[in-house]
């Protein structure tokens, strides 16, 4: 839009608008690549069916148990809320940089055929988010049987939850992983690093990496470490710790990556 502004004050011919299309097929001139429209609408995806999922819950459920301590108090809400945004900044991150590599370079520079780092960030794109979704449906299920009194179970030891504690936590550190994948094989790429303003060699190729890894990186940390397992874990400890069936079922199921 800029370029078509720039263009139009001076009295010259606009440029093209970018064509989805045309960067999907790989056509010259396109205006896009093709991994910007597939990582842009991966993202899309995601936030798509996260917040619905959240919306459908917390709907049902009347609130979300999560913010019951922090909802009456100024300053932890505010704290929450600034930990949210830098959360979505840094996952972004990648695809952010990708989107903003120069209209030019993504032309003529960035090849357009699949490579190595585009397979298998798709790959894990792909699989991560079915695992998520399919570990949430299994939730869900289990919920709305147990409220229908088809069974008896305090918590639940049964699909992908007998191969993982948290297999929903897992399949959202994969998609990530998957984002960053495709992106970092771009950013640190000649083309990535010239379009950056990195001088490349070893520095820019490390520096281009971090700003991919970030994403996957930080979603792991702040789920092991803060908000996802921690919680999840001391809230059923305290309710049920003190039963054989559930330390066994923690003895014998991973915390995280899943067991074959």
């Amino acid at each position: 839009m800029r370029a078509r502004a720039a263009a139009s004050l001076a009295g010259g011919a606009k440029p093209a608008w970018p064509s989805i299309l045309g960067a999907l097929t790989g056509r010259a001139g396109a205006g896009l690549n093709w991994r910007q429209v597939v990582l842009s609408a991966a993202v899309s995806i995601w936030a798509t069916r996260l917040g619905s999922y959240l919306f459908r819950r917390i709907s049902a459920d009347g609130s979300d148990s999560r913010f019951d301590s922090i909802r009456d108090s100024a300053p932890k809400f505010a704290g929450a809320f600034f930990a949210q945004a830098t959360w979505v900044t840094l996952c972004l991150l990648p695809v952010l940089a990708i989107n903003s590599l120069p209209v030019s370079a993504l032309a003529t520079a960035l090849p357009a055929a699949v490579s190595l780092t585009d397979i298998l960030g798709i790959l894990l794109y792909v699989g991560g988010i079915s695992f998520e979704v399919a570990a949430d449906r299994q939730k869900d299920k289990w919920v709305q049987e147990k409220k229908n009194k088809e069974h008896d179970e305090d918590f639940l030891t049964r699909g992908l939850w007998s191969k993982s504690r948290h297999p929903n936590y897992f399949g959202e550190a994969t998609l990530w992983t998957g984002i960053a994948t495709v992106a970092g094989g771009v950013l640190c790429s000649g083309t990535g690093q010239v379009g950056m303003g990195l001088a490349g060699g070893l520095a820019g190729k490390v520096l281009a990496g971090c700003m991919a890894g970030v994403s996957p990186a930080f979603v792991t940390f702040l789920l092991l470490k803060v908000s996802g397992v921690p919680l999840s874990e001391s809230k059923y400890d305290k309710r049920y710790g003190d039963r054989k069936d559930y330390q066994e079922w923690k003895r014998n199921t991973p915390m995280f990556i899943p067991k074959l």
